[in-house]
C-alpha cells in the first residue's frame, strides 16, 4: 500500500493484464488518481483508496474504452477510516464492437469516520448492439453522521444528437466519434490542475486516434 502524506496527483495508462493499486491517504492530504484504460482483451483493475487521516480527500477517475472482444472488470474501494474525510469517484466507459465492462464499487465507512462525504458514480456508453455494461455499487456504513451517494447509468447514443449533427453536415461515423469523445471528456471537469488536465487530454486524444 502506498502512503500519501501530501497533495499528490497520479495519471496512469493501463492497457493489459491485471492491475492492483492501494493508497493510504494521511491527515489533510489530497490524492487525485486518473486511470486511462484502453482495453482490447481481458483486463482486471482493482484500485482502492483508504482515507486514514482526518481531513484526507481522494478523487479517483477511471476513463475506460473497450474495443473488439475486450472484457474489462473494475472493482474499486473507497474506505473511510478517519473522520472528516472526502472521496469522489467517477468511472466512465465507452464500449464498441462486442466488448463488455463489469464494474463494482464499494464505499466502506468505519464507525469512527464521522462527517464522511463519499460519492461514487459509474457512467457507461454502448456504441454497438453487442456491447454490455454491468454496474454493482455497494455501501457499508457504520457511522451515523455521513453523506454517501452513488449512481450508475448505461446509455446508447441519442438518435436526436446524430440527427442534429447530420443536419450540420457531419457524417454518421464522425458524429458518433464526437459524441463518444464528449461523453468521456466530461470527466475532465474534476481535474482542477491545468497541467494534469492537459496531460490527460493528450492521452485521451491519442487513445481516440488509435495510437
Amino acid at each position: 500500500m502506498k502512503t500519501i502524506a501530501k497533495d499528490t496527483t497520479i495519471v496512469k495508462a493501463v492497457t493489459r493484464g491485471t492491475f492492483r493499486e492501494d493508497f493510504a491517504v494521511g491527515k489533510n492530504a489530497h490524492l487525485i488518481v486518473v486511470y486511462v484504460v484502453a482495453a482490447k482483451g481481458k483486463m482486471e483493475l482493482y484500485p482502492s483508496v483508504h482515507l486514514t487521516g482526518a481531513g484526507a480527500t481522494a478523487t479517483l477517475i477511471g476513463l475506460v474504452t473497450g474495443t473488439g472482444s475486450a472484457e474489462v472488470k473494475m472493482s474499486t474501494l473507497q474506505h473511510h477510516k478517519a473522520p472528516n474525510t472526502t472521496s469522489n469517484l467517477l468511472v466512465k466507459s465507452i464500449l464498441s464492437d462486442n466488448s463488455s465492462f463489469a464494474y463494482d464499487g464499494s464505499i466502506t465507512v468505519d464507525k469512527k469516520a464521522q462527517k464522511t462525504d463519499a460519492y461514487q458514480r459509474n457512467e457507461n456508453m454502448l456504441l454497438d448492439t453487442e456491447t454490455q455494461a454491468i454496474s454493482s455499487p455497494a455501501l457499508e456504513i457504520l457511522a451515523n453522521d455521513v453523506r454517501c451517494t452513488h449512481g450508475a447509468t448505461v446509455k446508447t447514443i441519442d438518435e436526436n444528437e446524430l440527427w442534429y449533427l447530420a443536419s450540420r453536415g457531419i457524417d454518421p461515423e464522425s458524429a458518433r466519434a464526437m459524441i463518444a469523445s464528449g461523453f468521456l471528456r466530461s470527466a475532465f471537469s474534476l481535474i482542477q490542475d491545468d497541467d494534469t488536465r492537459s496531460r490527460v487530454e493528450t492521452m485521451v486524444s491519442e487513445l481516440e486516434k488509435g495510437k
